[in-house]
């Protein structure tokens, strides 16, 4: 989720600051450069910004970007813990920018802190009602607390903002294909957005096991089978193989676990779909 940052922001760091010889400017303008180079190292990244913080010359706005950079080095580095102290120093410096509570909620997730991820992703949508990662991310957390409906929510409001997303357009049909409360699955539309992230990300074949799910809960079991199928090409004898274990442990296949196709395998398939299985549905 951290990004990187222009190569210029060393130059605006420096705009803000009385330089008194020509040793420090040097020095300074040094160690901006490597705090701001993201092809360094993180432990020479955070030397550099710490020195940068350190030498008591940046603006107000210079250290909520230089706290700011160095948390993403020590995300790199994987410092969570330390990542979430210089976020909430950024953010101390500057509240109103929403990318810093964004990548503070990450780096909670980080450290299995959920709540006060999700605090921070209400905070993200707060301030800017458009940003599509934060309802992504938020709808990730009611996820995985089974609160499904919200999820949902949160997946469609991410579609709707960033319609080329291929991972929410894949969330979103899965909820709407696989939904343990059967009177919330909508086949047809977890097929139309299945197809839509197929068509963005065609090497995924997780979003092939979507599309699959979909065509199943339509009852279109054809359609399931061939994109089960494709699943398989695209994963490969790691894919495969897996099936085979979920497909053994299901009861539908007794052969060989290998990860090499065969015609139990395509059986076993077969009679999980005309039994209206879906496989991997205990995993959202």
């Amino acid at each position: 989720m951290f990004r990187s940052f222009p190569t210029f922001i060393f130059a605006v760091i420096a705009a803000f600051v009385f330089l008194p010889n020509i040793g420090f400017a040097q020095s300074f303008e040094t160690q901006s450069k490597h705090c701001n180079n993201p092809e360094a190292s993180a432990a020479l990244r955070i030397e550099a910004c710490s020195w940068l913080i350190q030498s008591g010359d940046l603006p107000s706005k210079g250290y909520g970007i230089v706290y700011r950079l160095r948390a993403l080095a020590y995300v790199d580095d994987g410092d969570s813990e330390a990542a979430v102290a210089d976020l909430t120093q950024a953010i101390s410096y500057d509240p109103k920018r929403v990318s810093n509570y964004l990548e503070r909620a990450s780096a909670y997730s980080d450290l299995d802190n959920y709540d006060l991820a999700l605090k921070d992703y209400n905070s993200v949508i707060f301030r800017d009602p458009r940003n599509a990662d934060a309802y992504y991310y938020r709808a990730g957390i009611f996820s995985d607390r089974d609160q499904l409906d919200m999820a949902i929510l949160d997946y469609r409001a991410a579609v709707r903002l960033n319609p080329k997303d291929s991972y929410a357009l894949n969330s979103l049909a899965w909820l709407l294909a696989i939904n343990p409360d059967q009177a919330a699955r909508n086949g047809k539309e977890a097929i139309g957005f299945a197809k839509k992230a197929v068509k963005l990300d065609p090497a995924d074949y997780e979003i092939w096991d979507t599309l699959a799910a979909a065509y199943v809960e339509d009852g279109q079991r054809e359609e399931a089978f061939k994109a089960y199928m494709k699943a398989q090409e695209v994963g490969g004898q790691e894919r495969i193989e897996s099936d085979q274990n979920w497909l053994s442990e299901k009861g539908y296949y007794s052969g060989t676990i290998d990860g090499i196709a065969n015609e139990a395998t395509t059986a076993a398939l077969k009679a999980c779909i005309a039994s209206s299985c879906q496989m991997y549905s205990e995993y959202y």
